[in-house]
């Protein structure tokens, strides 16, 4: 009998019998291969599938990415097959063709083309992003790319840079570069990938270099998005260009750099945080935007439920203690936190952050950026702050067993401490912290609360139309005991939301404070499945459910809950 992933992904321990479950309803949605949602689900990595499907099927693990083939074989798998069922031809011989998969048990696919294609398939196996890559290499279409030196842009007249500075020419090459950067239209190009950025309210920007071109991507409401592509051939002064108003060394492409730039657009102050790194076609950025103008927003000003808010605002005003917010990255953790410490700041009490790096200004407080290069680690500044009488510590995120004890500690001597963990929900939490090395005990008495939370688009107001529950829908609901919404909604797609039926996002929140009961079973080391049924009996939303909520009241769609959010 031929196995399947999931059973493997489960007889190795990767993931549990739920979490396929969940992955399964998903998948009946999304109409995805399994592996990619459960990875996208964040229930095992990429890496984890292929290393485990190599050994236990002993199959060639092979790295795909920068292979080239001839044409005759992509004229045996066309692009779209190949990336909708993540295989890569990397060789034929004879009349066997060996096939690059992400999962080598999809007998489907490769039954399809052997029998299509009169050919015996050897599969091996490679990651997912290898062969999306390869993909992408070496099925090149002819599209249009964006002409810099013809364009008509306008936008670096709004984009005003501050405190541009460059960095020391070491030779003449470089100074020819130099020179190429504060070229008119490499300026113009620049200012107008910022412009459009910010007018789209992008949080990141993307620029990758390819084999024959250059792609632009903007992240939006979450997901990231084809903008523009620009000719290869400038793609070097453009970095220089990003580098130079950035602070970077223009001289070093073979090392990661981190930078920072402040520009102003139509009246908005916007903070850049620049990240490059060397790739194989060259040097890729990163630009996260952080736009100053809408500053701190206050609690009663975020989109959470009263019930979570009132004993939150009662939490961190106490004395002592540790306030824990846990969420993937991106997921609002950070706005969240200075939300709180708007509640908090006072000429009464001393606040002090360390974060990696400051996204957020706030008058009044102290803010010091962690700088592990010169060896200004998290915990090496905050063993100086308790030494400076603080009232108040945020610490941007707990990654190691030094930082977790100082916290804890901290927390237990007269300091109220607020931070952050990568954590899939509440309760989660409290295993992470175990798992560091922090006894139970502690734990217990350390902590008054934790607050999960992620983000999902909502439907566009502009697009919003009903849709009828589909039977898949039904059954997801069946399974999972959820209450039957009434009505469906969903954005059809138009102008103003980029035909994407999305536009902004809202927060979900799962909230656990530690009553004296959660505190027992904590501190006795009590199973996590335990722990949540406790806190379920005390009258917790567990993050699905606020979720789900956000359905039934038309605010977001059932798929984006079931793609983003996990099933408690």
């Amino acid at each position: 009998m031929r196995k399947k992933l999931g059973e493997i992904l489960i007889e190795s321990g990767l993931i549990t019998e739920e979490e396929l479950k969940h992955a399964l309803t998903v998948q009946k949605i999304k109409k995805q291969k399994i592996g990619k949602i459960l990875i996208e689900l964040g229930f095992v990595t990429n890496e984890q599938i292929a290393e485990t499907l190599a050994e236990k099927l002993n199959l060639q693990l092979v790295y795909c990415a920068d292979h080239k083939i001839p044409d005759a074989l992509k004229k045996l798998i066309p692009k779209d097959f190949a990336k909708d069922n993540l295989v890569f031809p990397i060789g034929k011989k004879d009349n066997t063709l060996i096939l690059a998969m992400a999962d080598p048990l999809d007998y489907r696919t490769i039954d399809a083309i052997s029998f299509r294609e009169h050919l015996r398939v050897l599969p091996v196996i490679s990651y997912y992003w290898a062969i999306l890559r390869a993909i992408e290499q070496n099925y090149v279409e002819d599209e249009n790319v964006f002409d810099v030196f013809s364009a008509n842009i306008t936008a670096d007249k709004d984009v005003k840079f501050i405190e541009e500075k460059g960095s020391d020419i070491d030779n003449a090459n470089i100074e020819v570069l130099y020179l190429k950067s504060k070229s008119p239209p490499i300026v113009k190009l620049v200012a107008m990938i910022i412009a459009e950025a910010a007018k789209a309210m992008a949080s990141d920007i993307h620029i990758e270099p390819r084999e024959k071109y250059v792609q632009v991507k903007f992240r939006i409401d979450g997901e990231l998005r084809n903008i523009f592509k620009y000719d290869k051939n400038i793609h070097d002064s453009v970095i220089s260009r990003v580098k130079i108003i950035s602070n970077l060394n223009i001289t070093n492409r073979r090392l990661p750099q981190d930078g920072s730039a402040h520009v102003s657009f139509h009246g908005k102050e916007i903070d850049l945080r620049i990240s490059t790194l060397p790739s194989l076609y060259g040097e890729t950025i990163v630009i996260r935007l952080l736009d100053q103008s809408i500053g701190i927003i206050p609690l009663e000003k975020l989109a959470m439920p009263e019930h979570i808010r009132n004993p939150i605002i009662e939490i961190v005003e106490r004395p002592q203690g540790m306030f824990i917010v846990t969420g993937p990255t991106g997921s609002g953790k950070t706005t969240t936190l200075y939300a709180c410490l708007s509640q908090l700041r006072s000429e009464s009490k001393k606040v002090v952050t360390i974060e990696d790096p400051v996204e957020y200004k706030l008058e009044g407080i102290t803010q010091i950026p962690v700088n592990e290069s010169i060896g200004l680690t998290f915990a090496s500044v905050l063993r100086s702050v308790l030494r400076q009488d603080p009232d108040i510590i945020k610490i941007g995120e707990i990654r190691d067993i030094e930082t977790a004890e100082i916290a804890i500690k901290a927390s237990l001597t007269g300091h109220f401490v607020l931070t952050t963990l990568h954590t899939n929900n509440t309760v989660a939490t409290i295993t992470r912290l175990i798992n560091l090395g922090i006894p139970a005990y502690l734990i217990s008495s350390a902590v008054s609360a934790i607050l999960a939370q992620r983000l999902v688009r909502k439907i566009c107001n502009h697009c919003k139309v009903e849709s009828e529950i589909t039977e898949e829908l039904l059954s997801f609901m069946e399974t999972h005991n959820l209450p039957v919404i009434g009505k469906h909604y969903h954005g059809t797609g138009c102008q103003k939301c980029s035909n994407t039926g999305y536009s902004g996002r809202i927060a979900v929140y799962e909230y656990i404070q530690m009553s004296p009961a959660l505190r027992k079973l904590v501190a006795n080391n009590t199973s996590e499945s335990s722990l949540l049924m406790a806190a379920k009996n005390e009258g917790v939303t567990f993050l699905f459910e606020d979720a789900w909520n956000k359905v039934r009241d038309g605010i977001t769609t059932a798929h984006e809950v079931i793609a983003k959010v996990p099933v408690t």
